[in-house]
């Protein structure tokens, strides 16, 4: 039996509609967006192109179907936090548990050091166990939680600030 090879690259905008796929299997299904209406192609077609070389957009394909994909974003738009960004990591739901997040996350946090920035802000609800394991796994810190900051299925939620420094002072 032949194993199947992951391979991670960056996206091209022929990506879009598995992209727009999985994020949007995400939305409706998932507390890892809170987002609550699915995404037109046109949106992420205008999402797509603000992810340049200073915001990587990452695919993992294997054999030739993209399963799964990761980016890095502004924290925000205010020149003072240009050196930090937030990460966001998808997986079509029959991938997961097969460790694809793990290099998805490990692959951009080594793009974020690679690009100079400064730390990675991870915004993730508190019930997403998942994706705490993956990123606490990383080295990334819980730095706050804020009560009831989400409205999904019906119910509030609380939102984790995770937080990995990529600089010197990467240990405090």
């Amino acid at each position: 039996m032949k194993e199947k090879t992951l391979v991670i690259r960056r996206a091209r905008q022929e990506d879009l509609p598995a992209i727009t796929e999985i994020y949007n299997e995400a939305v409706l299904t998932t507390i890892s967006t809170f987002h609550l209406y699915p995404r037109s192609l046109e949106e992420q077609i205008r999402w797509f192109e603000s992810h340049n070389e200073r915001y990587p957009l990452l695919v993992a394909e294997e054999g030739g179907l993209v399963v799964a994909w990761a980016c890095l974003s502004p924290y925000s738009d205010r020149e003072g936090y240009q050196y930090t960004v937030t990460d966001s990591i998808y997986v079509r739901r029959e991938f997961r548990r097969q460790h694809i997040g793990y290099e998805l996350l490990s692959y951009l946090v080594e793009e974020a050091r690679r690009l100079s920035y400064h730390s990675i802000v991870a915004v993730i609800a508190s019930e997403n166990i998942a994706s705490i394991r993956l990123h606490e796994k990383l080295g990334f810190v819980l730095r706050g939680v804020l009560k009831e900051a989400g409205f999904k299925f019906g119910r509030w939620m609380d939102v984790c600030f995770y937080q990995k420094m990529l600089s010197a002072s990467e240990s405090s």
